[in-house]
Order: structure tokens, then C-alpha cells, then sequence
């Protein structure tokens, strides 16, 4: 006797064949339309136990009610918010913004995804976020993958508020209030200014921490946490999440810039709710794509030189030279070859360097020194981070570009584009044979980060793809995520079921 897995009413309503029966058609088939049924059977009990133990796993989360996580939406400083930028934000950022801060005023802690290409403007949606939090005088971690990135945040969110805050007081009158404090805990940050940053965080009067991994040791405290906000969370553990989330129990927004196809989202991400930026701010271009077989070279190199004549900079990536020893050694390697190879190619032009055994001090003069436009090209693997911003780099040159695969390539591609001027990205393959490969022509044709991700889906797997082999979901689920309607149906039975019980 096989004891059956799904419940009763799921059977039913599914019309699927009982486990028994379906087991029994595998091995001894009556005829082919059988065989498909007992597939189906199998394929959505699969998928059926991936939703169920997500949400679950949802269920438990928001279980930790407290009333202190109550924080309510104050649309009036949202508003402030919006009337203080340069811009106007999309309505994407608008509906995300809204669906985070209505979450945030339920006693349950929020559990949510913010899903967003290259450039959709999640900081914006971060920063309103954190602002309304600081407001009610609760305090916000942001916890992103490098150094870089966190100084980075520092500066821009740092500015987007004390400039907001300044507006505000001149909104109201010149009232005195409190402007928001900023701090920064990263690895490099000297030991004396990092144990003061903590002694502030412990005693409330620092409002926002940005910070790598720094943020989760144990001597990291906070007065009231209500917001942990992990950028690109692939990047960390779950155990570096779960440490950072368990010094107040807060709320939690994960952000990523990587498009994730929806049935993807609904299993790999399944326990947290999902925001998607669609939409792009209007002063972003479209950048020109063109795939380049080493014949083409000489031609892109003359035009790429107009270019810098006329005031422009190139990023230029190089993928890891796999012979090397060992990565690190393959890195420098990679980045000194190219360096050198440009140098022939542009003998007037200043190349700069970049790879990861330079310290974060020295990465972080070379990105400077590029930023102040005293180098015209600048070699790196793939070093340069998601959210570097160097809007007069226009130019982005991907070597060996069929050893990348297209998330990483439009991830790539980002760094680009960021003002007025027309911007190209140039692919080069190591092959004429290669410049025909069905993943860099889809590059070429389409600019939208989830078209890319879905024909990603379809060539590579969705296991490749995501890093899903270690997420813990077992292969033979993986087909399933190939089939869209399959998910949907799965996460509807599983959703019935669970607000029965």
C-alpha cells in the first residue's frame, strides 16, 4: 500500500490521479495519454511540497507578532518626499513603495522581495522606505555585498535625505527637527570610528547603518531595530541573514537588481511577498548592443577612441583566465593581460585597473580617480559591482563574452547609460562562431532584464541559472519551473489548503 501525500480536496479539485495509481501507470503503462497523467501527478506533488513548505515557512515568520512593529504609512512625508527629488519617480517605485509601508503597519513582521532590472531606482524605494521608519523613530539596516557599494549608499542615501530633511524644514516653516544619522560599519572602517558607530547604534542615536557582513558581528547592537534591508541577498548566507534579522527582529525587505522570472520568484522566494519595479525612470536610454567576432575589433576600437576623444570612459571586463593556479592569481592575470593589450590598442588613453586583491582602500581610490575622469578606461573582472555609478562612462566592453551568462551580461550592461549621452555596449567573442550564439543575439535584440531572464530560463535551466542546486530545491523540481501554469496551480492548492488548517 503507497500512502497518499496530497490531501483529499487537492486531488479533486486538481483532477489528478491518486499516488498509488500513478506509480503503478510509470511502471506498468496501459497506454501513452497514462503515462502524461501520472507525470502530471508526479510533477505537481513535487512543485505542491516546494509552495507549501515556503509558505510555511511564511507562516512562521509572521507568527513573531509584536505591537512595536507597527509603523504607520505617513503619506504626507512620502509625498514631501517625492515634491524634494530632481525627478519624478515611476509608478512602479510608487506601488512598491506603497505595498512595503502598508505591510509595515500589520504587528507581523514583513517578509518581502523588491524585484527590479538594472537602474528601475530601488534605492529610491529603500530610501522612502527607511525615511518613513526614521520618522517614527525607529531604526534601519541596509546590509550590501561590498564596501564599495556601501560607501557609495552612504553618500547618495545620506544626501537624498539631509537634502529631503532640509526641504521639509523649509516646508514647515524652519522648524527645528531631527535630521537623520548615517552610519558606516564595514571591515575597513578604523577600529576607533567602528566602535563608536556601535556605541551610537546601541544607544539610538544613530538612525541608519549601511554595512557589509560588519553589520552581523555579535558586538553590532541596536536600540529598535524596525528595518533590515539586505541588497542582493544571494550574495549573503542564510545564516548571515538570519543574524543580522535576529538582533531586533524587524522587518525585512530584500532587494536584488538580478530579474527573476515570476514562477522562479514563487518557489526560490516563495516565504517572502513580491514588489516588482516594471518600469524604468525617464532618463534612461536604451543602450546600443552589438555582438563583435574578432574581425570586427580593429573598427570598434577606432570608434571607441572618438568616443574618449570627445570626453567619454569605458568599462571594460575580462572574464577569469582559467589556467591560473588559483582565481585570485587568475584575476590579476586576466585584468594585467588586457591592461596591456589596451595599452597597444590606445596608446594616448590612461588605463586603470581594477581586481579583488587590491584592498578596499586601493579600490576604492581607483574607482575615484575614474570617477574624477583622470583615467579614460577602466579593466576589471567581474569586480565591478552591481550599483557602481559612473554616469560619464558610456562605453562598456565585455571580452570573452560568450563565458558569461545573459543575467550577468545585462547586469553588465547597467553600468551604462546613467545620463544624456548615447551609450554602447560592445561584446566580443573569442571566435567568429561564437557571435552567432543564441544567447548573445538575444542581448542585441531586447533591453528588458525579464525577457532576458525568461530566454536565460529556457537555455540554460533554471537550476544553473539562479544557483538554485544550493538553494535546497531538488532537481527533479526544477523541470517544473519550466512550466508556469504548473507553479500557479501548485501555490493556489497550497495556499487553500494551509488557510484550512
Amino acid at each position: 500500500e503507497i500512502p497518499e501525500t496530497l490531501p483529499e480536496a487537492v486531488l479533486e479539485e486538481e483532477h489528478l490521479l491518486p499516488r498509488s495509481d500513478a506509480i503503478y501507470a510509470l511502471h506498468f503503462p496501459d497506454d501513452a495519454s497514462q503515462v502524461e497523467r501520472a507525470l502530471q501527478r508526479m510533477e505537481f506533488e513535487e512543485m505542491y511540497q516546494v509552495q507549501k513548505e515556503a509558505l510555511e515557512r511564511k507562516r512562521e515568520w509572521q507568527g513573531r507578532t509584536q505591537e512595536r512593529l507597527k509603523i504607520p504609512m505617513d503619506i504626507e512625508l512620502i509625498r514631501a518626499l517625492f515634491a524634494s527629488l530632481r525627478f519624478t519617480p515611476t509608478n512602479s517605485q510608487k506601488i512598491a513603495i506603497y505595498e512595503i509601508l502598508k505591510d509595515m503597519e500589520q504587528s507581523r513582521p514583513m517578509s518581502r522581495l523588491l524585484e527590479g532590472d538594472v537602474g528601475s531606482g530601488k534605492t529610491l524605494v529603500a530610501t522612502a522606505v527607511m525615511a518613513n521608519v526614521i520618522r517614527h523613530g525607529g531604526q534601519c539596516a541596509l546590509m550590501v555585498p561590498t564596501e564599495v557599494l556601501a560607501k557609495q549608499h552612504v553618500q547618495s542615501i545620506g544626501e537624498t535625505l539631509i537634502h529631503f530633511y532640509t526641504y521639509l524644514q523649509g516646508k514647515e516653516g524652519g522648524t527645528k527637527m531631527h535630521h537623520p544619522t548615517v552610519a558606516l560599519l564595514t571591515g575597513s572602517v578604523p577600529k576607533r570610528e567602528a566602535e563608536d558607530a556601535r556605541m551610537r547604534l546601541a544607544a539610538g542615536t544613530v538612525d541608519l547603518v549601511i554595512g557589509t557582513h560588519a553589520l552581523i558581528q555579535e558586538a553590532v547592537q541596536f536600540r529598535d531595530l524596525k528595518l533590515v534591508i539586505v541588497d542582493e541577498q544571494h550574495r549573503f548566507g542564510v545564516m548571515q541573514r538570519q543574524r543580522l534579522v535576529e538582533k531586533g527582529s524587524p522587518h525585512f525587505l530584500s532587494m536584488t537588481a538580478t530579474p527573476i522570472p515570476r514562477t522562479l520568484a514563487l518557489t526560490a522566494y516563495g516565504h517572502h511577498d513580491l514588489s516588482v519595479l516594471l518600469e524604468k525612470p525617464g532618463n534612461r536610454k536604451p543602450i546600443q548592443t552589438k555582438v563583435v567576432p574578432p574581425a570586427g575589433r580593429k573598427t570598434v576600437e577606432l570608434f571607441i577612441d572618438r568616443q574618449i576623444e570627445g570626453g567619454r570612459q569605458v568599462f571594460v571586463i575580462c572574464p577569469l583566465i582559467t589556467e591560473s593556479e588559483n582565481e585570485e592569481m587568475a584575476e590579476i592575470k586576466s585584468v594585467e593581460q588586457e591592461a596591456a593589450r589596451l595599452k597597444v590598442s590606445f596608446p594616448r588613453r590612461c588605463i586603470a585597473m581594477l581586481h579583488g586583491k587590491m584592498t578596499p582602500a586601493e579600490k576604492e581610490e581607483t574607482m575615484r580617480e575614474f570617477k574624477a575622469k583622470r583615467s579614460d578606461i577602466l579593466v576589471s573582472t567581474s569586480v565591478i559591482e552591481v550599483g557602481i555609478d559612473v554616469p560619464n562612462a558610456s562605453i562598456i566592453i565585455i571580452e570573452g563574452s560568450e563565458r558569461f551568462g545573459l543575467a550577468q551580461l545585462h547586469q553588465f550592461r547597467g553600468r551604462v547609460g546613467r545620463d544624456e549621452h548615447k551609450s554602447h555596449c560592445f561584446l566580443f567573442t573569442t571566435t567568429p562562431e561564437q557571435s552567432r550564439s543564441q544567447r548573445l543575439k538575444a542581448m542585441e535584440m531586447f533591453h528588458d532584464g525579464f525577457k532576458l531572464a525568461e530566454i536565460d530560463l529556457q537555455i540554460r535551466g533554471p537550476g544553473e541559472l539562479y544557483g538554485l542546486r544550493q538553494s535546497g530545491i531538488p532537481e527533479f523540481h526544477l523541470s517544473g519551473l519550466l512550466n508556469p501554469e504548473l507553479v500557479v496551480r501548485a501555490r493556489r492548492a497550497a495556499e487553500k489548503h494551509l488557510s484550512k488548517v
